[in-house]
């Protein structure tokens, strides 16, 4: 059987990308540049690699794995991921799984065959994976976006989303506002759960009694977001604030607020999340929860690159990047007494 970079990478101890780069033309380490070369002399690797004539040709590449292709807040990441990385000359493969742990599995392996340097990650909804695993036996550098894996000891790189519920959820409080909804993803995943108890967390420091008709759960989606504020709009004591964790639930339950004739701010009051063209659209203009796309593509790409180059002196790195909240006219403030008196 013939020898590949990735048994000369086992022998020598260090990642598939130390071994790429060696092949072709880049400057490693002294002690890495040693190993390597003792790897290759002793599998017989070299005259196999040059006989093929493959020394100059192979592709340096980073596989992108994303839940949807559709999902425009992963894709402009990897946007700004992709510029980093090609200043670095490396080409990017990008899959989709479908939000299916099984296709997971399928996409990653597919990606691992063809011998890429790298992994960005966008896990979704999956928690783990067997595939995932063999990258990291295998020294091929993973990098987990915005999302967890608990029994994958990787580097990750997200946004702090209980913290941005938590400031969200604060703002609306310090307008007067006590009954305050949210509308929040799937509880299965890391994001949905980190949101959720940013929100709880809000109401019990400023002692405000969460209230379970408040409280909706659905697909991070358009669909979610409609059938969520249905529902809280035609409660018998509808709320006066809404909260939405997701673009495209902020869409959704926009048309159900519209639909229903309600007025925003006059009505009630809406806090959303992420901030692209189509929000600008809105009228009147959303206060939105921003997530810093262009950072996390940069640290992702940046990250997966010091792994390739062998630097693992503070793995696994575990980065949390603040969001930040854009004001605008989607929140009244509620007269108190206080304030009528005044």
């Amino acid at each position: 059987m013939a020898v590949t970079i990735r048994d000369v990478a086992k022998r020598a101890n260090v990642s598939l990308g130390t071994v790429s780069r060696y092949l072709n033309g880049y400057k490693l380490k002294e002690t890495n540049r040693i190993r390597v070369e003792q790897a290759i002399q002793e599998l017989g690797f070299r005259e196999n690699f040059i006989a093929k004539g493959l020394k100059n040709n192979r592709s340096m590449a980073i596989g992108v794995v994303l839940a949807s292709l559709t999902d425009l807040f992963a894709t402009s990441i990897v946007t700004a991921a992709e510029r980093i990385l090609a200043d670095e000359n490396y080409s990017i493969i990008v899959c989709d799984f479908e939000s299916n742990q099984q296709k997971l599995e399928h996409k990653l392996r597919f990606l691992k065959d063809r011998s890429i340097d790298g992994l960005i990650l966008f896990p979704g909804n999956c928690t783990s994976s067997d595939a995932l695993r063999e990258y990291l036996n295998d020294k091929i550098p993973v990098v987990i976006v915005n999302d967890d894996m608990p029994d994958i000891n990787t580097d990750k790189v997200t946004v702090d989303n209980s913290n941005a519920s938590f400031r969200a959820i604060e703002y609306l409080i310090h307008q007067n506002h006590r009954d305050i909804a949210i509308i929040n993803g799937d509880q299965n995943t890391y994001t949905g759960r980190e949101r959720y108890k940013g929100y709880l967390e809000a109401l019990t420091t400023y002692q405000v009694q969460p209230r379970e008709d408040y409280i909706t759960f659905g697909h991070f989606s358009n669909s979610g977001g409609y059938e969520a504020a249905k529902k809280l709009l035609a409660l018998p004591n509808p709320p006066t604030a809404i909260y939405t964790t997701n673009y495209y639930m902020t869409f959704g339950a926009i048309i159900a607020i519209n639909e229903a004739k309600i007025r925003i701010p006059d009505d009630v009051s809406f806090i959303g999340f992420d901030h692209f063209d189509l929000s600008d659209v809105i009228n009147p203009p959303l206060t939105i929860v921003e997530q810093p796309r262009e950072r996390l593509g940069e640290l992702a790409a940046r990250t997966v690159l010091r792994r390739i180059k062998g630097d693992y002196e503070d793995f696994p790195l575990r980065l949390s990047i603040n969001t930040k909240m854009i004001m605008k006219d989607s929140v009244r403030r509620l007269q108190t007494a206080k304030d009528k008196r005044q």
